[in-house]
């Protein structure tokens, strides 16, 4: 456990490592702190190790807001806790828009495109964590979208992304609320979704299996560090969860049944 490199304000966020399936990147760590109104999203910090990250050296800020003429553009950055490093490429909700952005780690090159339909600026949000409208998760499959839309009448979607157009191809949608679960994570094609039991406990309740599309309960109980869950994301090279947890960076050991 570790906190955060801006400190105690900064509850909301999202960390973790780059996500992709056999990544050249399996080194690099990423921290994403919003500001503490728990929406905008104005910078990111890479980590070559895990122990730059502990002893807060060694790190590389990459901008998505631009301070120029006496006022800040944030044309660039991200809203909510949703972002994913996939690829060596910056996933995120575009400020304010509907939009899937997506920026180079290394080249800074940025690119947007509509999600279509999708619900935002806080209209379907996680229980508890706010403008968390789009939340971007991978695992062994690819890379994912969850989210809502006035169709789905704030039930979950899960939207599988081509990475090379930016588009979603196909899209999924559940019997569960968005706006009743804590977080979400995809794993083998499948999605999980929490909830909150108690200050330290966190419950593993809902699945929704992209390849049969069904759902229904599950039951796996997560310790945590802090009450709210502001990111869950899944590590497939790893098996690991990473979580930001009130402005912590934790992750859990996955264990797969054969």
């Amino acid at each position: 456990m570790e906190l955060n490199w801006k400190g105690v304000a900064y509850k909301t966020g999202a960390w973790g490592k780059d996500a992709a399936w056999n990544t050249t990147k399996k080194s690099l760590y990423w921290v994403g702190p919003l500001n503490p109104e728990g929406r905008l999203l104005e910078s990111i910090r890479i980590y070559p190790t895990l122990n730059d990250i502990l002893l807060y050296k060694n790190a590389i800020d990459l901008p998505l807001s631009v301070f120029n003429k006496n006022k800040w553009n944030h044309t660039l950055a991200g809203q909510g806790a949703g972002a994913i490093v996939y690829n060596n490429n910056l996933y995120y909700n575009c400020y304010n828009t509907p939009e899937i952005c997506r920026v180079s780690l290394t080249s800074g090159v940025y690119q947007r495109k509509p999600l279509p339909n999708a619900a935002f600026n806080n209209r379907y949000s996680y229980s508890g964590v706010t403008f968390q409208d789009m939340d971007f998760a991978s695992d062994e499959k690819g890379l994912w979208v969850i989210y809502s839309t006035e169709e789905s009448a704030g039930k979950m979607v899960v939207g599988k992304i081509n990475v090379a157009t930016m588009t979603v191809d196909k899209v999924w949608t559940t019997t569960m609320m968005k706006t009743g679960v804590t977080n979400a994570f995809m794993m083998c094609g499948v999605l999980y979704a929490t909830r909150s039991v108690s200050k330290q406990t966190e419950e593993i309740f809902y699945k929704f299996d992209t390849k049969t599309g069904k759902g229904g309960p599950i039951s796996v109980m997560m310790e945590k560090m802090s009450e709210k869950i502001h990111s869950l994301s899944y590590n497939a090279n790893e098996r690991k969860l990473y979580v930001y947890n009130d402005g912590f960076l934790v992750h859990y050991d996955v264990l797969l049944k054969p």
